[in-house]
């Protein structure tokens, strides 16, 4: 039997932070797998060619939305994708928050506000009693796009969520400043580990690209079941997931973020997660394709 070759799908941008990837193809090749990074949008790529392709660093694809959604697609006709193509284009639109809170899941309150009938800012803020909010596009990734706003200083950050489809307004919650986030990282629905990550002093953004850190942590259990009751609502387990939890202004947990498409799973703070997912990973590879 040949040895698996497993694409591990990237994108052509942000060479510095793909350590995470780094330690999956080195746990895919001690386990005698043909493991190489191959950029999602490579026209060039017989993608039919590999056992397996893994989503990973594909952190550009909110820029090219619709041409992602396809190319999942066009992938997991050729070969084993995980994860799969159909949970990816749910996740890819952060309304699947809306879906986990009306399944009884504590969610960051939030407005959704549609392009067709977009409203004022201001307004909005007034009537949910909010003097501060982060504005984000329903497609996004890494922060890109989110503005915090003050009632009264909103200028033109509606606008340009809505320029590039839908938008969600959200209370801007104190505890990010100084708490951060706190990340469960599930490796085939198992809690694998759990990491914090704080911004930098002076800002709100907890990823490393705008100097946010990270460092090992613990969650509650109450924090455990929040996270696995979010991850109760899909219709299938994912291969990784990451979920992403702030406290309100009550002290209780919620969920931010469930992300299942290409999160920075923090594979540097358990030496053994790198080696849980490649074991993982191997068993998704369909042996009668």
């Amino acid at each position: 039997m040949s040895s698996p070759r497993i694409a591990i799908a990237t994108c052509a941008t942000h060479p510095d932070h793909k350590v995470d990837d780094d330690l999956l193809r080195e746990a895919l090749r001690e386990r005698g797998c043909e493991a190489r990074a191959v950029a999602w949008d490579d026209e060039a790529v017989d993608w039919s060619g590999f056992d397996l392709c893994l989503v990973r660093s594909t952190w550009d694809y909110h820029e090219k939305h619709r041409e992602f959604l396809a190319w999942a697609e066009r992938v997991e006709a050729a070969t084993a994708l995980q994860n799969p193509a159909g949970l990816i284009a749910w996740n890819s639109d952060k309304t699947y928050l809306r879906e986990l809170a009306a399944g009884g899941v504590r969610t960051v309150p939030t407005v959704w506000v549609d392009p067709a009938s977009p409203a004022a800012l201001d307004a909005l803020l007034a009537g949910e009693g909010w003097e501060e909010a982060v504005v984000k596009p329903v497609v996004d990734l890494g922060a890109h796009n989110l503005r915090r706003v003050r009632r009264g200083e909103s200028s033109g950050a509606l606008g340009d969520a809505l320029r590039r489809g839908g938008a969600m307004v959200q209370p801007f919650l104190p505890s990010v400043e100084n708490q951060g986030e706190l990340s469960l990282i599930y490796i085939a629905g198992t809690l694998s580990h759990v990491v914090r990550k704080q911004p930098a002093e002076g800002d709100f953004r907890v990823q490393e690209i705008w100097g946010g850190t990270m460092s090992r942590a613990e969650a509650s259990q109450v924090e455990v079941e929040l996270a696995e009751q979010a991850l109760a609502q899909l219709r299938e387990i994912p291969l990784y997931a990451r979920v992403d939890l702030v406290q309100d202004p009550e002290g209780e947990p919620c969920l931010i973020e469930l992300e299942l498409i290409e999160p920075n799973l923090y594979l540097t703070q358990n030496p053994a997660a790198a080696q849980a997912l490649a074991d993982a990973a191997l068993l998704r590879i369909d042996v009668d394709a």
